[in-house]
């Protein structure tokens, strides 16, 4: 049966042979999106090289879109993962303190109470301006929170670990219920969208898409030079994003519902009504739309998914996804080709039930 619908793998260091790519392929894979907030294009030259020689091998015209950093906001590099646990300490410091002031412990020391122990994590200066008493700070795709409890200076406020985990470099940072305005492209994504040609991308993938005005600009930035082929994918992954949902539409591919940072966004039981109700004016407008995050995220440890995901899978499908995604799964996942043919079968049980 031919596949109606685009199923795409992310490429990382789990899926990067081209033995990996191949099975993937064959699994059911129809493209790979590549994540641009941790690297640059050409960092991933020799991925990418696999990833188009084993297609070519194949006869297969690949997809490939690349997810840009965008308007969000990212903690900076750390010395070694944090090992966070519920009520460590920690000093959120701005990025340009943090070489500086880490080693000084005098400035911690008043607030730790008798601890001997706390962890520094390095954030964007602009966080400053907004950092406040109580506030709930969420970090990893909210994976991790954090609740501020004093400022020491302007740039370094105290916070307790509510919800503990391992936390790595450049990973997403966000206030519970605060938007911060950000511009729509950084200095690496126009670096990057200079080299759109050179590695064959098919589509751009724009997160936390606020406004049409933000899709405008990335397609003015891709005209400008001369790549207005490129497919924009709006990712929504804020409130503002859902509310102005309707006029993205026109400039726009495709929609991208990115149930990870979007499940930060709003409260948890109230994300699947938003992801129908995204599909939903979708389907009806006729735009493609694309579900991600989590798909069978037990898969990245285990060979077999669980029963929630298989249903989750079919239920998009129905809905009328025109794409799904893997992250983690084949990213960094100890069984990418697996996972693959589980969202291949399992997209194509839906399609035989939907027709």
């Amino acid at each position: 049966m031919k596949h109606s619908l685009h199923l795409y793998g992310t490429l990382g260091p789990a899926c990067a042979s081209k033995e990996k790519i191949q099975a993937m392929f064959l699994a059911g894979m129809t493209g790979m999106r590549l994540n641009l907030s941790h690297s640059n294009l050409d960092d991933c030259e020799d991925w990418l090289q696999q990833y188009h020689e084993v297609s070519e091998r194949m006869h297969i015209i690949p997809e490939l879109l690349v997810d840009l950093q965008g308007p969000e906001l990212r903690i900076g590099t750390l010395d070694t993962p944090l090992s966070l646990s519920s009520g460590d300490i920690v000093f959120l410091i701005s990025e340009k303190s943090f070489q500086e002031k880490k080693e000084n412990s005098d400035i911690f020391s008043r607030i730790l109470n008798g601890k001997d122990e706390f962890f520094i994590i390095p954030c964007p200066e602009i966080l400053f301006s907004y950092f406040d008493e109580e506030q709930e700070v969420r970090l990893n795709d909210g994976k991790i929170v954090l609740k501020i409890s004093a400022p020491l200076e302007s740039d370094i406020f105290c916070a307790e670990v509510i919800k503990g985990g391992e936390l790595t470099s450049r990973k997403s940072i966000a206030i519970k219920d605060l938007t911060v305005p950000l511009p729509v492209l950084t200095k690496t994504d126009k670096e990057n969208l200079k080299l759109l040609r050179k590695y064959h991308v098919t589509g751009v993938m724009l997160p936390f898409v606020r406004n049409a005005d933000d899709l405008i600009t990335l397609r003015k930035e891709l005209m400008a030079d001369n790549m207005d082929y490129i497919r924009i994918f709006a990712k929504i992954e804020s409130i503002e994003g859902v509310e102005h949902l309707p006029s993205l539409l026109p400039f726009c591919d495709e929609i991208v519902i990115a149930r990870g940072d979007l499940g930060n966004a709003i409260p948890l039981p109230k994300l699947p009504a938003v992801q129908k109700r995204i599909s939903t004016t979708c389907r009806h407008a006729k735009k493609p739309f694309m579900v991600v995050t989590q798909m069978l995220a037990s898969m990245e440890e285990n060979p077999v998914p669980t029963r929630a995901e298989v249903t989750d899978i079919f239920q998009a499908v129905l809905d009328g996804a025109s794409s799904l995604m893997l992250t983690g799964e084949t990213a960094m996942g100890a069984y990418p080709e697996e996972a693959m043919k589980i969202l291949s079968q399992t997209s194509e049980e839906a399609l035989r039930f939907k027709y």
